[in-house]
């Protein structure tokens, strides 16, 4: 049920906004695919009995195929790095560190094949995965600094609306895990629909400052 959930998320982008770079024998969902199973086999335990899944993969593909796919490449290596985020989290999987899909050119591989090197790869900074994804979708990687939240231009998150604070909240890596701390800001920080003042961050969390959501990932 989850793969079949993928693959339609891959179709749904062929069909749509990029369906015209994919004139490849090569399609998108059967590179989903591979991924999936390529994750089911490279999953390993760790120590805490959690299942680790693989974080960093190469997508290597032919040239006649790179040279269809090079103008989508990065939506594309941005879409297969969502589905295997959402894949996943649905199977209750966790990385060592953020993940990252690189679509790469082979001369020697024939038109409509591809291969799939998956790896656990931990993050150079050593922090655990984790990242805030703002309602543009980007993506903050939070790793060993402060990430500030408010009015202020020079904040990590700024945001221009006069009910958040000029400081609003911050998050840093601590000892239990990254930590969420309201800054004394006038509306307040809300974490599920809850008002808090510290709060550790768990993986989808939905943080709230007024109308501005932000979700935090664990990956």
């Amino acid at each position: 049920m989850v793969i079949k959930k993928v693959e339609n998320k891959l179709e749904k982008l062929v069909e749509g906004t990029f369906a015209k770079f994919f004139s490849s024998e090569l399609k998108p969902v059967e590179i989903s695919r591979k991924i999936v199973r390529e994750v089911e086999l490279n999953r390993s335990i760790g120590v805490h009995g959690d299942h680790l899944a693989p974080n960093d993969f190469d997508v290597v593909i032919s040239e006649s195929d790179y040279s269809n796919f090079i103008e989508a490449k990065e939506p594309l290596e941005q879409e297969l790095e969502e589905t295997i985020r959402d894949y996943c989290y649905q199977e209750g999987y966790i990385f060592l560190g953020s993940i990252n899909v690189s679509i790469q050119k082979e001369e020697n591989l024939r038109t409509g094949t591809l291969r799939i090197d998956a790896r656990l790869k931990q993050d150079e900074s050593g922090c655990p995965p984790g990242a805030l994804v703002l309602p543009d979708g980007k993506r903050i990687v939070i790793g060993n600094r402060v990430v500030t939240i408010g009015r202020l231009q020079d904040s990590s998150v700024c945001i221009d609306d006069p009910s958040i604070s000029r400081n609003q909240a911050e998050v840093l890596l601590s000892e239990t895990g990254y930590l969420l701390s309201d800054l004394g800001s006038t509306n307040g920080t809300l974490v599920n629909g809850h008002r808090i003042s510290q709060h550790v961050l768990t993986d989808r969390d939905q943080i709230e400052f007024g109308s501005y959501r932000i979700r935090f990932e664990a990956s």
